[in-house]
């Protein structure tokens, strides 16, 4: 793909598909026009200087607004949305969490009211998000219809980075390379849901029943909270690690060697942990088996059996899943650069 090229589809998908192919033709003809024969980089530079950014030009194309969210606006229409969305949402789970501590009254089954809590947190968001969104539609509908150049008084809108002929000679990372937002945040929420639920898990995991009235009671807890918490001190460097590991995969954008040897090791401690508190003779709570055995009408050797057996499979997958995720680490660590996403400057 040529500069040219790469600069023509820049401005072509912010056009109506029914339009692009005659404006892709128009815009090389311009450009080709204004270029000096023979041309060189520097000439290809400073001809698409003057024409100035893709989503200038894109919507010097539009005579009239033909969308809900015209050119003229949807590159600061589209900013705000991911400038307010974040927030919105962060908000949003900041105060359904608040309003869940201070309505919690320690009567009902904690699994029951963090099931509760996490249905209305995604009511809320979804009814926040739809808010939002039509606000902020509205708002640059007006702008729009009124007079577009009105968003350049709104400064928090505008674009601050001038944009330049070389940013279209940035090396893109390839696909299985890149770490994404998604990525991020799945792996923080990931930390906090799993350290939640360690230091927490005679009051979550466990037996339950239900009371009169159809909501979840909770009985007894299955493993021993005294076994887990005796090995506080490793999960907290397996925490640790996670949380390392993430900011950095944050500030770094892509696989490198450091996160896949960092991921490495925290994979190979958490899985050696695991292990270890799985086989301990006192992780599984000794009062569930027998109340396990009545339920099931069966034998507590039976019960234990098929609890060693499950325990088993579960490490035999955390040991495979944990070798795979490593794999995957220094696989994508190892994926050079893609030369097809160089430009090339001549013909």
């Amino acid at each position: 793909m040529t500069l040219i090229d790469a600069y023509i589809d820049e401005v072509s998908k912010r056009l109506h598909k029914n339009k692009r192919e005659n404006i892709k033709l128009e815009l090389k003809d311009t450009i080709e026009d204004m270029l000096p024969e023979p041309y060189s980089e520097a000439d290809i530079m400073e001809v698409l200087k003057k024409l100035g950014s893709p989503a200038r030009v894109a919507a010097s194309y539009q005579d009239t607004p033909r969308y809900l969210i015209g050119p003229n606006v949807f590159e600061p229409y589209t900013r705000t949305i991911k400038l307010v969305f974040p927030w919105a949402i962060f908000i949003t789970i900041i105060v359904q969490v608040i309003q869940r501590i201070f309505l919690y009254s320690g009567e009902e089954a904690l699994l029951s009211t963090i099931i509760s809590a996490f249905s209305m947190t995604i009511v809320a968001i979804i009814s926040v998000s739809f808010h939002v969104l039509f606000w902020i539609t509205i708002f640059f509908i007006v702008i729009e219809r009124s007079n577009a150049d009105k968003i350049q008084f709104l400064p928090f809108l505008n674009d601050t980075k001038e944009w330049t002929p070389e940013s279209l000679k940035m090396k893109t990372i390839p696909k299985d390379k890149l770490i994404t937002l998604g990525d991020i945040i799945f792996s923080f929420v990931g930390v906090i849901i799993f350290t939640f639920v360690y230091w927490n898990a005679n009051r979550l995991l466990g037996i339950y029943t239900t009371n009169g009235n159809g909501s979840l009671k909770f009985v007894m807890p299955i493993f021993n909270q005294n076994v887990l918490q005796s090995y506080s001190l490793f999960f907290m460097l397996c925490v640790i690690l996670s949380l390392a590991l993430t900011l950095l995969k944050w500030r770094t954008g892509q696989w490198t060697m450091t996160i896949a040897i960092i991921n490495a090791l925290l994979q190979s401690t958490g899985t050696i942990v695991f292990i270890v508190i799985a086989v301990h003779q006192d992780f599984i709570h000794s009062a569930s088996i027998p109340y396990i055995a009545a339920i099931v009408e069966s034998n507590t050797a039976k019960v234990s059996s098929i609890i060693d057996k499950i325990l088993l499979a579960s490490m035999i997958i955390a040991v495979l899943a944990n070798a795979f995720d490593i794999y995957q680490g220094f696989r994508k660590a190892k994926i050079p650069a893609s030369k097809s996403d160089k430009l090339k400057i001549y013909e």
